[in-house]
């Protein structure tokens, strides 16, 4: 396995060869298996979505260096196998890999990582994405890996790759770590509290992402991308904005600092995704409308320019006004999807969701009014939930409540996050049972829920049955077959019918 801490590329001789590197999703942690270890809802029954964080590392080296060979894989959307990595590694000969990650999908990442290795053995591998944030030292001291990169990539892996083609220390590098360099931060306070769980080791963070260029859509634009909610099957993702201020109990998105771009970068970025073909847009943000007249100010750009185009974003209640819903609508906008998660005011303080029911009955019925399509996420398993009666009576607000679409989770207990140091005083689950797994990824390892009331089982059995209540409603079905606008559309509906039969 890959140890070095620097590897001395000769530029004069050779290009370097770049690799970014989505990794195969075959192992991937089920979050609520049932009683067989099968997961009811798979990650693909949702859609396939671009890692856009790898792609914005990747256009950022391609802006910021020259002289190296850049290349893109998204194993995931191009169902590229585990099987598969060897030839591709041995067609592209990459001397730099930079692999992105998610804890639950580190088993793939490090299978992913060896197999690199296998077929090149002298590159340098470098881990990055959501995983080194929330477990730093266990990432960097993964054998697969010489390096990691805590934090926002762009700038940290490009310095990274200059310094092994120059020669550089790359444990000078901000956010950049290796085995060795981690280890003076282990008896020290750092506490960044840009990051959830107050990030322990100095990170590499964008604060003018403004001067970031946009993702390049050479690298992607073979691939279909969609959504189950979606109109066609290929869909144009954008993020406007990082980050999320809000503190709701449950949530591990990383960046707790939120920053936006120009209105005008983003309109520039919506033109060049048009001049491609793309007809079809959702915004990924962690929260889009993060004010009423942000919503306004980008619809008034759209106004400006004469653009109309479907679109899409994830949203708050808590921060929507008939105004900018109508501004919205009469810009294009087709669905918003809003985190719902409970039915009871009780239960929405209990998450820090900053709302009430009222709000969420208010904005729904806005939405139905202006005519804007609305997906409500929805939770079960929570900790107020003490008998089936209680998820069978939030499921009824929810159907009362009537959204275009709702997807129903059950609650996981992610590190980091309030609820899960609540489950750890709860001895519902052990403090170290993530760290465990960070060291030492397994396939044994299994996703914890707050089991106080009811078995993971049974929560798999209320989620089928919220489903299936939800979505065969005579009512439902015949509004849905009549507001059916696409074949896409049409096939995905009838695909969700045999999922849930």
């Amino acid at each position: 396995m890959g140890t070095a801490t620097r590897i001395i590329f000769d530029s004069t001789d050779f290009n370097m060869r770049i690799l970014i590197l989505n990794p195969p999703a075959e192992h991937t942690i089920s979050e609520y298996p049932d009683s067989d270890g099968d997961s009811f809802i798979e990650t693909e029954d949702f859609g396939y979505f671009p890692p856009l964080g790898a792609l914005y590392v990747l256009s950022y080296l391609e802006k910021n260096s020259s002289g190296h060979d850049l290349f893109f894989k998204d194993c995931v959307a191009e169902q590229i196998s585990q099987a598969d990595l060897p030839g591709l590694i041995n067609a592209i000969r990459p001397d730099v890999v930079g692999i992105t990650s998610f804890t639950i999908s580190l088993i793939d990442v490090c299978l992913a990582a060896r197999a690199v290795r296998t077929a090149a053995p002298q590159v340098h591998l470098c881990l990055g994405g959501h995983h080194p944030i929330a477990f730093p030292f266990q990432a960097a001291a993964l054998p697969e890996f010489d390096s990691i990169v805590v934090g926002e990539g762009e700038k940290a892996f490009t310095e990274l790759v200059t310094a092994l083609d120059t020669g550089g220390d790359i444990t000078r590098i901000q956010g950049v770590y290796t085995a060795a360099s981690i280890a003076i931060w282990k008896d020290r306070t750092h506490g960044d509290k840009r990051f959830l769980g107050s990030l322990a080791v100095p990170a590499a963070y964008i604060d003018d992402i403004d001067a970031l260029p946009p993702h390049n859509l050479a690298y992607i634009r073979h691939i279909k991308y969609r959504s189950v909610v979606g109109i066609s099957g290929d869909l144009a993702t954008i993020i406007s904005s990082r980050g999320c201020p809000y503190k709701c109990t449950f949530c591990d998105v990383p960046y707790k600092r939120y920053r936006h771009r120009s209105v005008e970068h983003v309109i520039a970025e919506i033109e060049a995704c048009l001049d491609t073909g793309y007809q079809e847009f959702h915004f990924y943000d962690d929260l889009f409308n993060i004010t009423d007249q942000k919503v306004i100010e980008f619809c008034d750009a759209l106004n400006r320019r004469g653009l109309q185009f479907p679109w899409s974003f994830r949203g708050r209640v808590n921060k929507v006004n008939r105004e900018s819903l109508v501004r919205a609508r009469q810009a294009g906008c087709r669905l918003i999807s809003f985190g719902v998660e409970t039915g009871t005011d009780a239960g929405l303080q209990n998450l820090r969701k900053g709302t009430t029911t009222a709000k969420v009955r208010e904005v729904f019925r806005w939405c139905r009014e202006i005519g804007i399509k609305t997906l409500a996420d929805f939770m079960i398993g929570l900790p107020f939930e003490k008998t089936e009666n209680d998820v069978r009576k939030n499921i009824a607000y929810l159907i009362d409540l009537d959204p275009d679409y709702a997807q129903f989770a059950i609650l996981c207990l992610y590190p980091n996050t309030a609820i899960f140091e609540q489950a750890v005083a709860a001895g519902l689950v052990s403090p170290e049972k993530w760290t465990q797994f960070a060291a030492k990824p397994t396939t044994a390892f299994q996703v914890d829920h707050w089991n106080q009331s009811f078995t993971t089982p049974q929560l798999v059995a209320l989620q089928k049955w919220a489903y299936k209540k939800y979505y065969f409603r005579p009512a439902y079905i015949l509004r849905s077959i009549l507001n059916t606008k696409s074949p896409y559309e049409f096939k995905t509906k009838l695909r969700g019918v045999f999922k849930l039969l």
